[in-house]
Parts: C-alpha cells; sequence; structure tokens
C-alpha cells in the first residue's frame, strides 16, 4: 500500500491559490487573538500562563541570539528547538502587547539562523522544526517586517528549509516513506512554511505541499484504530505537537484540512495520554520515554475544542498546572477554549485497551492521586524506539510509583540506533529484557527476546470491582525452546491489589527469571516467599501465591547479569534496585505474584489462583428497579431518580466502634460539616455493592471484611437517594487511611454517636443496625 493509498483525501492542485493573503493566518488570526485577550482578562490560568510568557519574552531580550553548533556532537537540533521556542514567545509577545521590542529582538534571532549555512539537512528533524518556527516568525510578524526583512527570511525558508525537503523527497529520503514521528515532523515543517510564504512563492508551495500530502498519511494510520500510538507516549506527544499546529494553520489559513482531522484515531488519540498517565502524572514510559514530563499536552488543548472533549481540555489543563515554567505559547493560545471536565464526570472508562499496540491500562479511579494504577503491554519489538520488553508493565498506588521503567539510555552511545538481530542497541541494560518488568529466559549475550517478536491481548475484563488483561508472548523466547508463555495483570478485591501472572511452557527445562523494578527498599522475608517494598513511609507487600518448589524472591541491583553484555558509557541506574524471582529449571511452570499497597499497614488474606485461561470478571447485577422500594413498600416523598442510588457502609472494629467520617464544609454538597459513614453514588449502572467497594478504595484506600448488605431507606431531607447500607469490620488505625475526601475518620463508640452532628438517614440506619446486629 502506498501512502497515497490510505484514506486521506488528496488536496487540488493549486492549494496555494486558497490561502487567505492576510496575516496572521497560521493558527489564529485576529479573532482569535481578541478571544486569547478575552480569556487573560477573565480565566485565572489564562492569565497566568500570559504573565509567563511576557517574563519569557522579557528575559530574552538581552540574550544573544542562537548560534550555528551542534550541542549534542550530532545535530543541530538543540539550536533549533533553542530558536523555535525564543520565535514562539516573542512573537506572541508581540501580536498580544504590540511591543516592538519583542519583534525586533525575534527578527534578529530569525536573521541570525537565515545567516546559518544550512540547517543540517542531513537529519531533517532540525530543517523540519526550524521551518516550523520561520513561518511562525514570518507570519506573526508579517506587518512589522519591512519588505527587506521578510526577504530575508522568505529566501531562507526557500533555500535551506523548502528547497531540501523538496529535494529529499524526490530522492526518497527514508523519512519521506517512515510510519513514525520523523514523518509527520518532517512534513508538517514542510506545510507550515508552505503556508506562511504561500502567496508570495505558489509553485514552490503547492510542489512542497503536495510531495508532503502524499508522505503524511502513511504516518497518520498509526494513530488508528483507536489512537493508540506505537512509540509510546514520548513520541506520540513528540508528533502530536506538530501535527496539531498543521491542523489548525490548514483550517485558519486555507479553511480546509483535507480529511486529516478525520483520521482513523485522531480523535480519540488524547484517549492515549490520559490512560497512558498515572493517577500522580507520570507516563506509562516504556521505549526511550523518560518518566517525567507531559507529552502532548500543549496539542490536547486544540484537539479538546476541535472535538468537542471536554476531558482532553482537563487532561490539558493538568500539565499545565504540573509542567515547568515557562510553557510553549500554543499553551495560551489554546488554554480555555472548552470547558474542562475531570474524566469521572465526563464519563471516561477506568480501564482501556489499545488493541493496535497492545496495551492496557487500569486504575482504580479517576479523581485521587494515590489511585491504584497498572499499565500493562505485549507490543512489537521491531517497533520506532523499541525495547526488547514484550510483557513490562508499571505499577502506582499511594502516589507513588512502585514498578518503575528506566526509559531511554544516552542517544548517541555506540550503535545505540542499530536495532536488527545483531544490533549494538540489545547490548545496553535500559534496552535488553533485563532492564524491563518481565522474564528473561536462558539469559546469555545474545538479545534475548526475539528482535522481531509481536505479542498480543488475547483477553481482556473489567467491572467495578476489577479488572484485567491477558497477553500472548510466546514469540518472544522461541529461540530458547519457549512454545507457550501468557501473562496476565490484573487489579483485584474493589480495585485495591495487584496480580502479576506468568504461565509458560517449554520444549525443555528453561531458567526463566522475573523482574520488576523498583525505587523502593527491599526487605525479603526468610522463607523467600514474601517481601515487603518501603518507600517515603508508605509499604507495598509481595507474595508469591504460586510457584514451582523452591523458588524464592530475592532483590539485586538494576545492572547487568554475568552473562550479559556491559558497554561503557550506560547510564547508571541509581537508587534503582530489583525485586527479582529466581529457581530449578523447569518446562513447564506458573508464577503468581500479589502486589498489596498496604495504607494501614494491614495486609488482607491471599487470593485464590486460577489459570490464566479462567480469568473473567463478575458481570454486574441488574440495576435498581425505576421505582424505589424500602423494606418492599414504595418510597414517600422520593425526590430523586431511577440512577440517583448510593450506598455507604457501617465499618466496625472488634471494639465495637463505628467508623465516622467527617464531611468536607462545603454548600454545594449533601450534608456538608456532618459526621456520616463512608460512601457516595453509583456511577452509571453501577450496582450499590460496586459503589461501595469503590468508594471505600477512593476515600479511604479501605478494604472491608465480611462485606454484607444490609437494607435501602432514602435521605429524603438531603440528596434525595435511594441509600443501600453495608455493614463490614475492619481493624487498624483510622489515621493512617490515605483520606482522599473530607476532613476526617474517627472511631466512635455507639454510645458516643449522639454527640455528634449526623444526617438523620445514617443516624437511624445506624440506630437499625446497632439493634440486630451480634457484633456490638
Amino acid at each position: 500500500m502506498t501512502p497515497r493509498d490510505l484514506p486521506v483525501p488528496a488536496p487540488p492542485a493549486d492549494i496555494a491559490a486558497l490561502i487567505t493573503p492576510g496575516h496572521p493566518r497560521l493558527m489564529v488570526d485576529d479573532a482569535a487573538l481578541a478571544g486569547i485577550a478575552e480569556r487573560i482578562a477573565s480565566n485565572d490560568l489564562t492569565a497566568q500562563l500570559y504573565d509567563d510568557l511576557i517574563a519569557q519574552a522579557d528575559a530574552l531580550l538581552t540574550m544573544p541570539a542562537s548560534e550555528y553548533e551542534f550541542p549534542d556532537g550530532r545535530t543541530l537540533l538543540i539550536v533549533t528547538r533553542e530558536v523555535q521556542s525564543r520565535l514562539y514567545a516573542l512573537a506572541m509577545a508581540y501580536r498580544l502587547t504590540q511591543d516592538e521590542r519583542y519583534a525586533a529582538r525575534a527578527y534578529e534571532e530569525m536573521a541570525a539562523a537565515a545567516a546559518f549555512p544550512d540547517w543540517n539537512p542531513e537529519s531533517f528533524l532540525s530543517v523540519a522544526e526550524l521551518m516550523h518556527a520561520f513561518a511562525v516568525g514570518y507570519d506573526w510578524l508579517h506587518g512589522y517586517l519591512d519588505e527587506a526583512q521578510r526577504q530575508v527570511v522568505r529566501d531562507a525558508i526557500v533555500r535551506l528549509g523548502l528547497e531540501p525537503a523538496i529535494a529529499q523527497h524526490r530522492s526518497g529520503a527514508s523519512w519521506t516513506t517512515r510510519t513514525n514521528n520523523w514523518n509527520v515532523v518532517c512534513n508538517g515543517g514542510t506545510i507550515m512554511a508552505a503556508l506562511a510564504i504561500g502567496v508570495e512563492e505558489p509553485e514552490l508551495a503547492n510542489e512542497a505541499m503536495h510531495l508532503a500530502f502524499d508522505s503524511l498519511p502513511v504516518a497518520l494510520a498509526r494513530y488508528g484504530p483507536d489512537g493508540g500510538y506505537p512509540e509510546g507516549a514520548t513520541y506520540w506527544g513528540y508528533a502530536t505537537r506538530f501535527l496539531v499546529p498543521v491542523m489548525a494553520s490548514l483550517e485558519t489559513a486555507v479553511g480546509d484540512d483535507f480529511g486529516i482531522t478525520q483520521t482513523a484515531g485522531l480523535d480519540r488519540t488524547v484517549d492515549f495520554g490520559i490512560h497512558m498517565t498515572g493517577p500522580a502524572g507520570q507516563p506509562f514510559n516504556y521505549y526511550d520515554a523518560p518518566s517525567t514530563g507531559h507529552p502532548g499536552r500543549t496539542a490536547a488543548h486544540w484537539l479538546a475544542a476541535h472535538y468537542g472533549e471536554p476531558a482532553y481540555a482537563w487532561w490539558a489543563e493538568q500539565g499545565t498546572a504540573l509542567h515547568s515554567r515557562p510553557l510553549p505559547p500554543l499553551h495560551l493560545m489554546w488554554q480555555g477554549l472548552i470547558d474542562a471536565v475531570p474524566p469521572n464526570e465526563a464519563g471516561l472508562p477506568l480501564d482501556r485497551e489499545f488493541d493496535a499496540i497492545a496495551t492496557f491500562l487500569s486504575r482504580s479511579a479517576w479523581n485521587s492521586t494515590t489511585a491504584n494504577f497498572f499499565g500493562f503491554k505485549a507490543g512489537d519489538n521491531a517497533s520506532s524506539h523499541a525495547d526488547l520488553d514484550l510483557g513490562t508493565f508499571v505499577l502506582d498506588a499511594l502516589g507513588t510509583r512502585w514498578a518503575v521503567e528506566l526509559g531511554p539510555e544516552t542517544y548517541d552511545l555506540p550503535g545505540y540506533w542499530s536495532a536488527g538481530p545483531e544490533g549494538r542497541r540489545w547490548t545496553y541494560y535500559r534496552k535488553r529484557p533485563e532492564g524491563q518488568n518481565t522474564l528473561v529466559v536462558n539469559p546469555d549475550a545474545t538479545p534475548g527476546q526475539a528482535v522481531d517478536a509481536r505479542g498480543t491481548l488475547v483477553a481482556t475484563g473489567s467491572s467495578p470491582d476489577a479488572s484485567f488483561a491477558v497477553a500472548d508472548l510466546s514469540e518472544a523466547y522461541t529461540a530458547q525452546g519457549v512454545t507457550s508463555w501468557q501473562r496476565g495483570m490484573a487489579l483485584i478485591d474493589g480495585r485495591s491489589r495487584f496480580v502479576v501472572q506468568d504461565e509458560v511452557t517449554a520444549s525443555s527445562p528453561v531458567e526463566a527469571w522475573w523482574f520488576m523494578h523498583t525505587s523502593a527498599g527491599i526487605d525479603v522475608a526468610a522463607d523467600g516467599r514474601s517481601a515487603m517494598l518501603t518507600l517515603d513511609g508508605r509499604q507495598l507487600r509481595a507474595v508469591l501465591l504460586d510457584a514451582p518448589d523452591g523458588v524464592r524472591f530475592s532483590a539485586m541491583d538494576a545492572v547487568p547479569l554475568p552473562t550479559s553484555p556491559n558497554p561503557d558509557g550506560q547510564t547508571p541506574n541509581a537508587g534503582v534496585r530489583k525485586l527479582v524471582i529466581t529457581g530449578p529449571e523447569a518446562a513447564r511452570f506458573r508464577l503468581s505474584v500479589l502486589l498489596e499497597p498496604l495504607p494501614t499497614g494491614v495486609h488482607g488474606p491471599e487470593p485464590a489462583v486460577t489459570d490464566l485461561a479462567d480469568w473473567a470478571v463478575a458481570p454486574a447485577p441488574d440495576v435498581a428497579p425505576a421505582d424505589p422500594r424500602v423494606d418492599g413498600e414504595p418510597v414517600a416523598g422520593y425526590s430523586g431518580t431511577p440512577a440517583a442510588r448510593g450506598a455507604v457502609a457501617i465499618i466496625s472494629n472488634s471494639a465495637g466502634q463505628v467508623l465516622m467520617h467527617l464531611r468536607d464544609d462545603f454548600a454545594h454538597i449533601a450534608w456538608p460539616g456532618h459526621w456520616s459513614l463512608l460512601g457516595g453514588g453509583a456511577d452509571g449502572d453501577e450496582t450499590p455493592h460496586d459503589a461501595i467497594v469503590r468508594e471505600l478504595q477512593e476515600e479511604a484506600g479501605l478494604v472491608a471484611s465480611g462485606l454484607t448488605e444490609l437494607f435501602d431507606t432514602v435521605d429524603v431531607d438531603g440528596s434525595g437517594q435511594v441509600i443501600t447500607f453495608f455493614a463490614g469490620t475492619w481493624d487498624g488505625d483510622e489515621a493512617r487511611l490515605p483520606l482522599a475526601e473530607g476532613r476526617e475518620l474517627r472511631f466512635f463508640a455507639p454510645e458516643q454517636l449522639k454527640a455528634l452532628q449526623i444526617p438523620p438517614y445514617i443516624h437511624d440506619g445506624i440506630q437499625r443496625w446497632l439493634a440486630t446486629s451480634d457484633t456490638v
């Protein structure tokens, strides 16, 4: 299939004739600039971004212009990005203030880069990003520049940008047919430059744009069918950050994006960014992706507005809040175009499978930074930027990441980009299977997993109480004699605990190593069947639920095995160790590991182990009837709706005390400032049982024992909801629970409750339970 066979319509022959002659026309026009000014005056976050922009532009006024140099010894890209960042800041500051100091400094930057002998066409990303930068500078400063200055900038775009781009297309440069980020960034820079000068240079602009539009679809297809992106979080962010300005510029400059925004998966691609991000803001950073940063969030602002997705705006704003300053002016341009709505309110599911890239993400809640989360991938070892990491995972709980990915190595290490069967990339620890959170079979000096192996997700499941994914990873170790390898990962027991399970069959006994990299301290129990991980006072317990006789946990540093290559120059994995499982050789075995966060230091009973083929989640029971009843009788004065249901739990300890929850004192919530029970409303078709399990976990990280449904009542004086009461037991220190909502949790003896301000329906429900309970 050629790029043009893909479903992106070909643009008309004379694209340049459609270009709006006025300026600015790339991404913004006069009306958009007026809208930005209005949001600065009315939106606190936009105003903060504006202040950041002006501070950045002011600092640039006294800095010298960029110079032609190769700081990394390989490319001009560091300088290119410096020029781009400066031009965005200075040009936008000029457009919003009309202060000509910013425009003059921006032209100084462009004149210096225009005098470079070349823009490093050997590494065409440098050319592409400078074309993008010069397009913005030329367009946004057009009214300030005199004709001689415009000519300097135009000539640079033509001589150093568009002409080399056309030449590389004609010669079949590799990026013109690649399906990865290079294609998007290089063709995107070409289109931006052509749109900027297309009125003055229509013939050249048309040729460049048609070549770009012929090449681009093959890379756009990688967003399909569901928005997942094969190169991981960082390069998804990089490609999308340069694609969205092209879409926005075509919209403002031509009025037609020629089908790009209709590409399968683009409307859902921010789902990938959202679901790939853990509760505390860290991405699932497999491949060459760092564990920090918020890739793609700038683009998400525009995509949120274009596709009408308020949860995308929420995610973009989360990045704005978390990202180090200064932010690109694109945040300022596009923030606030649509009201932001959190994912739980927008109806985003807790779990998401991206089928084409065989990746599964799952969490216990959207509205808590301490929620449980895992990212799990099968994937493709032949992907661009890949590691040999089929089966790897990350795990977040209690506000921290327990199972970590090491991310990229230094890009200029010898042979780092040599990724064939004998490639030197696979000599570096962070790229080898032993540098991942997966199995290693018969370790030696070879790459380990097959470099062209692919894994698939063969089963997934999701309910309010649990989630799981099972991957077939058999291709990874065929050279070692493995005939079948399946790995499953699950959130169980009210999404409070994790299980990782491997089932392996080989033609002869194999030596297997199970690795999980962590920044936590590791204390292995004397019998080797469990281990306690501790990080910043938090605890996570690992338990061997099932394994061959003699298999034990151990701990080791994150360094190559004695049988592995160990080239010089690798980044030390300081502060990272590995939880390890090793054992006797076997031709058929199962390893099942429980990973249990301990918010109170108390662990639950060990779950039963079942074959991966039998993994399933319980179907959701029928929802509540439309005419709610209590004790079989219609509810008098019921003011809710069929979906207006909730659940609360009477949690008692062995001393007979009842756990009470002091609610926030906010006027917009039911019963502000009252002592109540833990609980909340049911989401969608959630059953009361599923709702209370979720609420206990989300509000307090609590898993109660013996949770039993008691009765229904109605909060007739407050929310109007039908409330299902449950009872359960828990012994622990309530002060150590990670309270996510409300002001306090405290156990009270029954006789102390009368002194508290308690909602009437809660008071009556507790008294009803006390009258029949044999535990108090």
